[in-house]
């Protein structure tokens, strides 16, 4: 919980540096997003704020992960087409996505790290960091015989 507690602060920091205002439920928000395992969605996220804020809007959930990622304090994992989640750890990192249940899985690996940005993508702009999404079935939807 410590380690939590120091993250909520660092988010809360930014927040306020950004001039953000800090409201109740931008900090419930917050703690939830920081208190899940994984890689939340909104509708998670939302889901778990409501019980303790039931008049919190969904509207208000999504704008505050969209305030979040804009300041680079969260990452979206995913694609527009499917339920975005969101990753709160910002070292560098690996997702697995499962094409089926949509779960992120984190990974590490020095020799994705490694690769070198290729000029066509820097030509196109001042690249910030890179990760690379694998995309498959996860072990879970495998067992459960869900594979496609």
């Amino acid at each position: 919980m410590a380690g939590n507690d120091s993250a909520l602060k660092c988010l809360m920091d930014a927040l306020r540096e950004a001039g953000v205002k800090l409201t109740h439920q931008r900090l419930q928000i917050v703690t939830e997003l920081l208190e899940t395992e994984g890689h939340p969605s909104v509708g998670e996220i939302y889901g778990a704020v409501r019980e303790k804020i039931p008049s919190i809007s969904l509207d208000t959930v999504y704008r505050t992960m969209r305030t979040l990622s804009g300041l680079g304090l969260i990452q979206p994992v995913g694609s527009g087409s499917e339920r975005i989640r969101f990753d709160t750890d910002l070292r560098p990192h690996h997702h697995f996505v499962c094409c089926v249940c949509g779960e992120a899985y984190d990974f590490t690996c020095p020799d994705l790290d490694s690769i070198p940005v290729p000029r066509q993508a820097e030509a196109l702009g001042s690249v910030r960091g890179t990760r690379v999404e694998v995309r498959g079935v996860c072990n879970r939807c495998l067992k459960k015989g869900t594979a496609e």
